[in-house]
């Protein structure tokens, strides 16, 4: 997690106080306080409290995986093509 970026526990205590018009929306800095902590709240019920390390490594191991698959077969429709044309 970035240093900068809400707890889930603050960015609802934050939400509700906003519903509530405690916080002056007005003011662009706390607008943006605001948002940020409603899409922490959005991204925490779509994807959990905090990922664990191990479910953001088996994530990016799947992501460098379909990467190379990608490069392989694009390098296999290129690599004959330009075997035959040079």
């Amino acid at each position: 997690m970035r240093k900068d970026d809400l707890t889930v526990d603050e960015a609802t205590v934050i939400a509700q106080h906003a519903r509530d018009g405690v916080l002056e929306l007005d003011d662009p800095e706390v607008r943006k306080v605001v948002e940020q902590a409603n899409r922490v709240l959005v991204r925490a019920q779509m994807w959990g409290d905090e990922p664990s390390p191990r479910l953001r490594r088996r994530r990016k191991v799947i992501a460098i995986g379909a990467l190379v698959m990608v490069i392989v077969w694009v390098a296999g429709l290129l690599v004959p093509l330009a075997v035959r044309i040079g």
